[in-house]
């Protein structure tokens, strides 16, 4: 069974968070959460400042019909549960990568739930959003340059390809041979967009297309201060894991926590 998850973009304030900024609200604890008719129970987690986890199980008190059907005798029996009692039946999974600046959330419609949840505990407003996955809109809405990351792995298509040439003599930098993996983080502070830097982005991006490269991640801000990213690996909105339900047909969230990373750190 497939459990599916969405790629978004998550933003404290105007910026994507730190690992510091998120350490106090998901250091490792349980925490109830009332809204509306809809009660939570949450856990949450740290894990080694790289990601930071959420899981909610919930449900209502409302509606609820006086009688119950036993399946077994198929006869009418009085509802076991009170108007003060909810199942929590429901499951919400949250998973933020650092390294990536991805949060990928297991149900989009519960989206709003979460900004609220976060900006009550943070204090600060939040906004999950889709990650923009044209580079046309991106070079068109960005002004500032602040980080790029570029992962390119030894491969036959990236050993046939360009991406190789991308430093002098990358082939043999060290005297070692081909890197199995050549990775690029530059950090440029504020740098102003120019017009090589977008028909070099659109290079890269071309390099992910022919699966030349394996990530790109570019950091930048627009008119109004606003983190915009594009990250090329978003162009797939979705990812799924296998995971099986137990016998209460409810996911054990410890499984699909190690599958969800798991699946993260073969595509990453």
């Amino acid at each position: 069974m497939s459990l599916n998850f969405s790629a978004l973009h998550f933003l404290i304030g105007q910026e994507s968070p730190s690992a510091e900024k998120l350490a106090t609200v998901f250091a490792n604890q349980e925490d109830s959460y009332s809204s509306n008719n809809t009660h939570f129970r949450i856990k949450k987690e740290n894990l080694d400042d790289e990601y930071f986890w959420l899981y909610a199980r919930y449900g209502e008190t409302l509606p609820r019909s006086d009688t119950v059907l036993n399946t077994d005798s198929q006869k009418e029996e009085d509802n076991p549960r009170n108007t003060n009692q909810a199942e929590l039946n429901k499951q919400l999974f949250f998973l933020y990568c650092i390294g990536s600046r991805t949060l990928y959330l297991s149900d989009i419609s519960k989206k709003p739930w979460v900004e609220k949840y976060l900006k009550e505990k943070l204090g600060k407003k939040i906004v999950i959003k889709s990650f923009i996955t044209d580079i046309d809109e991106f070079n068109r809405r960005i002004k500032i340059i602040k980080r790029i990351k570029f992962v390119a792995k030894s491969n036959l298509f990236s050993s046939a390809g360009n991406v190789m040439e991308i430093l002098p003599n990358p082939k043999d930098l060290f005297g070692l041979g081909v890197p199995e993996k050549l990775l690029i983080q530059a950090d440029f502070g504020n740098a102003k967009l120019t017009h090589s830097f977008t028909e070099n982005l659109r290079q890269m991006v071309n390099w992910k297309d022919k699966c030349e490269a394996d990530s790109l991640l570019c950091v930048g801000l627009d008119d109004k201060n606003f983190e915009m990213i594009f990250n090329a690996n978003s162009f797939i909105q979705k990812i799924s894991v296998r995971v099986e339900k137990g016998k209460h047909e409810l996911y054990n969230p410890e499984i699909v926590q190690q599958a969800l990373i798991q699946k993260l750190q073969e595509i990453q």
